[in-house]
């Protein structure tokens, strides 16, 4: 199984009396959620759907990314801030027959589940991506195969 993890990409500050769950994209993250997902369709990425924290910004990175695939996006509550890897470990295990899961989450909690599932340090910029092959769910049973900095990917000449 291939998970890709995907943290939201650049967001607002919340503004006075808005809640972190509705801060928003910059414009520089919605063009870095448009090219992650140009990026992931070219390389061959097709998850049956992107699964999401129901944060706002984390779900305009999903909408960005599900629309390049031209698969759905799923809201699981579980993917908020706060997530920890038995619930992720549990979610996956729901997913096992997919040969690949693409979730959008935040900080520092991807970073943890990687580092459950493969042992790897890995903290995720916002926009940055995952790559984490595994034949099981369980505790260090992965391996980090790849990394990508949102820098990178801006910069990356198109591969279509």
């Amino acid at each position: 199984m291939l998970i890709y993890f995907v943290r939201h990409a650049e967001a607002y500050p919340a503004a006075p009396g808005q809640s972190d769950a509705e801060r928003s994209l910059t414009e520089a993250g919605l063009a870095t959620a448009r090219k992650l997902g140009q990026t992931l369709h070219h390389l061959g990425c097709k998850p049956p759907a992107v699964h999401t924290s129901p944060y706002l910004r984390a779900r305009q990175t999903a909408q960005a990314i599900a629309q390049a695939l031209q698969v759905p996006i799923v809201e699981e509550r579980l993917l908020a801030p706060g997530c920890r890897p038995a619930a992720l470990e549990a979610f996956l295990q729901t997913h096992a027959p997919a040969d690949r899961v693409l979730v959008v989450g935040h900080q520092p909690d991807l970073g943890e589940l990687i580092r459950w599932l493969t042992g790897a340090a890995v903290r995720l910029p916002p926009g940055g991506l995952a790559v984490v092959e595994t034949p099981a769910i369980r505790e260090a049973a992965g391996t980090l195969i790849g990394l990508y900095d949102p820098a990178w990917l801006l910069g990356a000449p198109s591969l279509g």
